[in-house]
């Protein structure tokens, strides 16, 4: 079985980080002790993102008051800053900025809250303040579901899956079925791995919402976590007819095809991937080591040598390409992959040095 957390993870990343002229300005004035002065909304709230995804909180929270203070009315600026808090999970000051806000606040703002209560494991209340906007929201069936799904997400959130369940079977005890509750109980039903459910409300999705690429997707996915591998390749190849341009769909295709051992509909499928996406070096690695489940030597080696061309830097790169010439007895050209990769690299686990040092003593002929 292949990992594929980091292909995931790294699906459009980019080699190098960059950032916005506006976000240098900003931090070299911080850096200054200086005012940053006037910022748009919009800059405001990628300057704290970079912050948040920096893991440098002091200088996120700096942003985020200068940013309340330069725009003390604008609602949508602080919605956006209550959706990045939750996004890196700044529980504590997530609940803070709700409770500053509290006298005001929408049902946003009392959704964030409640998400912030029960992770931080408040969970008495949590429930204690869920009742109250149930009461508070009681004539208003928009904003009565929108808390509904806030519980129900906060609790899948925590693990709680039953306890989730529950919370939606409530509200379609008031509110009646809609296609956003069947999506909250599928996620529970799949994390319990209770198929029987999870299949009776798949059907239901489908029928409500038949040529949405993306709910074929993430039925798909759901199906996966179950492990019912059929159905869910049923399901992505669906989408994939419906929007053939998903990276993510067509990358999940190839898990679930290596996963039941076809290994060239999965090839099949990363080469369409590759069509559309040519500079993805990662799925090129990922290409090469499926290539070499079904000793596919050749292949594997032109997937890795793109590989090379789009990150020459990677040394791990070039142990690749030395294994894959000896697998088709090329020791000549597996020790020049290493010297490749060592000149490109310089080494700096020295890691390559070693294997053609053991190349070299193993076949000294060659």
């Amino acid at each position: 079985m292949l990992d594929y957390d980091n292909i995931y993870n790294n699906f459009y990343e980019n080699e190098e980080e960059s950032y916005p002229d506006f976000f240098i300005e900003w931090d070299n004035a911080i850096r200054k002790g200086k005012s940053p002065g006037y910022y748009e909304p919009e800059e405001l709230t990628e300057i704290i993102e970079i912050y948040l995804a920096e893991s440098d909180h002091k200088k996120a929270k700096h942003a985020i008051e200068h940013a309340l203070k330069l725009y003390v009315t604008d609602e949508d600026l602080l919605y956006e800053i209550f959706l990045l808090l939750n996004d890196y999970e700044q529980w504590n000051d997530l609940l803070a900025l709700c409770e500053r806000y509290k006298k005001t606040a929408d049902v946003w703002g009392d959704g964030h809250r409640l998400t912030a209560l029960l992770h931080l494991g408040m969970e008495e209340d949590a429930f204690h303040f869920f009742a109250t906007l149930k009461d508070k929201y009681a004539e208003d069936e928009e904003a009565l579901n929108i808390i509904y799904q806030v519980m129900s997400e906060a609790l899948f959130e925590m693990d709680l899956f039953e306890s989730s369940i529950e919370v939606i079977n409530e509200a379609i005890e008031i509110m009646d079925e809609n296609i956003d509750f069947y999506w909250l109980q599928l996620q529970s039903y799949a994390s319990l791995h209770e198929k029987d459910e999870v299949f009776k409300i798949a059907d239901k999705i489908q029928k409500t919402d038949p040529l949405n690429a993306e709910s074929w997707y993430r039925l798909g996915v759901a199906f996966q976590e179950i492990n019912d591998l059929e159905k869910a390749i049923d399901s992505f190849e669906y989408a994939h007819s419906l929007d053939s341009t998903s990276g993510n769909n067509i990358l999940s295709l190839v898990y679930a095809y290596e996963k039941n051992g076809n290994y060239n509909k999965a090839l099949e499928r990363i080469r369409e991937f590759l069509h559309l996406y040519p500079d993805n070096y990662i799925v090129n690695i990922l290409a090469s080591k499926i290539c070499s489940q079904v000793e596919n030597w050749e292949e594997a080696l032109r997937y890795i040598n793109d590989a090379i061309k789009l990150v020459p830097a990677m040394e791990s790169l070039y142990l690749y390409k030395s294994s894959f010439f000896l697998h088709l007895e090329e020791y000549k050209k597996a020790k020049l992959a290493l010297e490749e990769g060592i000149e490109q690299t310089d080494d700096p686990d020295g890691d390559l040095t070693e294997e053609l040092s053991r190349l070299n003593e193993k076949y000294p002929n060659f």
